[in-house]
């Protein structure tokens, strides 16, 4: 598919009122787009017993950056040094390259202590976009939710650092 990129997105740190914002496209990116590799029980588990508190403490921190574009939040990413933790968009922002430009926040983010590798946990629906921007497969992880406990698959995927853009040659 070919990537329509959105010509005025602005990428802004969060801050504690976005927490509500945040958890709703969270929400509604799991259930469009992890429908096709997790069961219907599984989406119903993902956020049992969760609310928008979750994020509260990388707020705090600074460590989440949102996507915005004529007034929408259409997707954000939080990391930190060494990994990109969370990264998801709307179905509208799909296709829109939002969640390339929130990656390469993130992988910027994650690399600011100079090369290394770069971390992500990948839903298996985003091993593949990962992979389009330079992840690399390296172990078959899960996570559990619910009770009794749900077993959902992820997959650790690593990319090398860029150098910072002060280390850049002139």
């Amino acid at each position: 598919m070919n990537a329509k990129p959105l010509t005025s997105v602005l990428i802004r740190r969060a801050h504690q009122g976005d927490a509500a914002s945040l958890y709703a496209i969270h929400q509604r990116s799991v259930n469009a787009f992890c429908a096709a590799h997790y069961s219907e029980e599984h989406l119903a588990e993902w956020f049992l017993g969760r609310s928008e508190a979750i994020y509260q403490g990388a707020l705090h921190a600074g460590k989440i950056w949102l996507a915005e574009a004529d007034g929408r939040v259409l997707g954000f990413v939080e990391a930190m040094l060494g990994e990109v933790t969370l990264l998801f968009v709307t179905p509208e922002a799909s296709g829109q390259c939002v969640g390339q430009q929130l990656l390469e926040h993130g992988v910027r983010l994650a690399a600011a202590e100079g090369p290394g590798l770069v971390t992500v946990i990948a839903t298996k629906n985003a091993v593949s976009f990962y992979e389009r921007h330079g992840f690399q497969s390296v172990e078959d992880q899960y996570f559990e939710r619910g009770d009794p406990p749900r077993r959902y698959d992820v997959v650790k995927m690593v990319r090398a650092a860029p150098l910072p853009a002060s280390a850049s040659p002139s």
